[in-house]
């Protein structure tokens, strides 16, 4: 049995801010049953086919959260574990405030752990929707890609993008080739659509794979998920900055900027475009952009240096927004 905790000593326990307590509060009313968490050998197993290095692996196994050494952990535990599922099939990120710079690993990895110790309903989620197995896998391997930029940007163990793995656990997002494709709601095109977004891994995003990844798409989604009916692609970033493609002709990149009509920008795009480049691009994570002195980007490659050039020159890429018709 766990020790008894309330919603108020974990929120000074991980030093979360004020507005944690609105999530916190819908954790707080679900039915947290017991959570059992897989063996040892299950968590090395199951990460191991994630993809995740060694290095994150024996981490992970190091974090092993306990009932009686970790109380507040283990409130967590429960209720996020809740959370998943009682949201199986929602769309849009449950978004569960970070743990990512504490200093216990074991509070950096509890919600890898929750995750894990949902992973067996997921995967019967999937099997009863006809999902092959291989498909569920490759989703499940962007946990073990985001571990390794974790370390690369903070040099240690997390996942500070934790949020962003309500939608593989609850079967919102699924990779099909060399691209994921999320179900959700488009405000702005006022109707459901399959939001694209790009691995790290997975070699060169050309022509030929991305329009294997959507050939995919459009026979897996309506067989799959029929009710939902999306007939639009969509995708939000950095790579549809039109000056980018310009700047980067003939490129994979401006190839695949040219499939969007864009939308119109917003007046965070600059800012969030730029944040997001120093992030999967040079691997740095910063408050806002002019926290970081663009002489000490590296420019070793031709994207490198095309992106760092125009943010020394003062300049911000923009986060745009595409559609096409499916």
């Amino acid at each position: 049995m766990a020790c008894v905790t309330d919603l108020e000593s974990v929120r000074a326990h991980l030093g979360w801010p004020e507005p944690a307590r609105e999530i916190m509060t819908v954790w707080d009313g679900l039915d947290a049953a017991p959570v059992t968490l897989p063996s040892q050998a299950e968590v090395i197993r199951a990460l191991h086919r994630m993809g995740a290095d060694e290095i994150d692996v024996a981490d992970a196994v190091g974090a092993r959260p306990d009932p009686e050494a970790d109380p507040e952990l283990w409130w967590i535990l429960e209720r996020t574990v809740a959370h998943l599922r009682s949201g199986m099939g929602g769309h849009g990120m449950l978004m569960w405030p970070s743990t990512a710079h504490h200093r216990d690993p074991k509070a950096r990895l509890v919600y890898l752990y929750a995750f894990l110790a949902h992973l067996p309903a997921t995967l019967a989620w999937h099997a009863e929707r006809g999902i092959p197995e291989d498909v569920s896998w490759a989703t499940f391997g962007d946990v073990g890609e985001k571990l390794r930029i974790n370390r690369a940007i903070y040099g240690e163990s997390g996942l500070d993008v934790s949020f962003w793995f309500t939608l593989h656990f609850r079967g919102s997002i699924y990779r099909l080739g060399r691209l994921q494709f999320d179900m959700h709601h488009s405000t702005a095109l006022d109707g459901p659509v399959l939001g694209v977004h790009i691995p790290e891994t997975g070699g060169p995003m050309s022509p030929e794979a991305c329009e294997d990844s959507f050939e995919r798409a459009r026979e897996f989604f309506p067989k799959t998920f029929p009710e939902f009916g999306a007939d639009k692609a969509t995708c939000l970033s950095w790579l549809l900055d039109p000056r980018l493609g310009a700047a980067l002709p003939d490129t994979n990149i401006a190839r695949f900027g040219k499939l969007f009509t864009l939308l119109p920008a917003d007046e965070e795009a600059g800012k969030n475009g730029t944040l997001d480049v120093l992030r999967f691009v040079f691997k740095r994570v910063v408050s806002a952009p002019e926290r970081v002195d663009p002489a000490e980007l590296p420019r070793d490659s031709t994207l490198r240096r095309v992106l760092a050039d125009h943010i020394a020159e003062g300049g911000r890429w923009e986060q745009r927004g595409g559609w096409f018709s499916l």
